[in-house]
């Protein structure tokens, strides 16, 4: 219940701050993958310092499906402006015997 001095909501309004996901920011220093199931786990290091030290820098592990994973790929070679390489031909003795 509120009070009419408002220390209630006062309290009530900290634990959700405190409750609430907190947003990253920083540049990507590393990172690296490794499957996991079916699925794809992620680790990235960022740091939002301009000389990275051990201390500086976060880890943020991410699991994700395959599917999650390829749309992420495939929004970052759009961004980036690289193109995705279109498959390469068999060879006739492959497409023989294949």
């Amino acid at each position: 219940m509120a009070t009419a001095h408002g220390t209630d909501s006062f309290a009530a309004q900290q634990t959700v701050q405190q409750n609430a996901p907190q947003e990253l920011s920083g540049v990507v220093v590393g990172w690296k993958h490794r499957t996991f199931a079916r699925n794809i786990h992620l680790t990235v290091q960022s740091t939002s310092r301009g000389q990275p030290t051990p201390g500086t820098v976060n880890t943020h592990n991410l699991l994700m499906t395959r599917s999650q994973a390829m749309l992420l790929a495939n929004y970052l070679m759009q961004l980036s402006g690289f193109e995705a390489q279109p498959p390469r031909r068999r060879g006739w003795i492959a497409r023989l015997f294949g």
